[in-house]
């Protein structure tokens, strides 16, 4: 879902519980464009960032959210106790990686965050996967994180 243009402004607005209640019973996630609130601009650079994400979070702590590139940067925030408990139910993909962060993004929120809730993503057509593959190449990862991250995560979640 891309926010700003269904209606979500601070991210606790009813106007998804229809969505999210189909969502809860047919137990399906829920994947939010997410956008950092500093940086650089770009084009797809919008206002859903981590304050409104982690309103939505708590409006729905049941719902499984996947939250495009990086989450905005949302799971540095996992620093805090309560956010990171809040966010049992939240994952990142690292869509557009390369265009948003450093090779480190990966080691960064793996140690902040869990590996078990990285998602490979690359945001094609727009790059393709070998660019976010070339991040993941540059950095020393171990067998096992690269695994959650490149599919084993993806396949527990589906």
């Amino acid at each position: 879902m891309r926010p700003e243009f269904q209606g979500l402004n601070k991210g606790d607005e009813p106007v998804l519980d229809p969505i999210v209640k189909i969502a809860l019973q047919h137990k399906l996630m829920l994947c939010i464009h997410a956008s950092e609130p500093v940086g650089h601009d770009y084009p797809g650079k919008y206002t859903f960032t981590p304050d409104k994400i982690y309103r939505l979070i708590l409006h729905y702590p049941d719902l499984t959210i996947i939250l495009a590139h990086w989450g905005g940067g949302m799971p540095f925030y996992a620093l805090m106790p309560e956010v990171k408990m809040a966010m049992k139910n939240t994952y990142v993909d690292t869509s557009a990686s390369p265009y948003l962060y450093t090779p480190e993004i990966f080691t960064h929120v793996c140690q902040i965050f869990g590996a078990e809730k990285i998602l490979f993503g690359s945001d094609f057509p727009l790059m393709p996967p070998s660019k976010v593959m070339k991040q993941i190449d540059a950095i020393t990862m171990d067998k096992k994180t690269k695994e959650l991250i490149l599919h084993g995560n993806a396949e527990r979640l589906l």
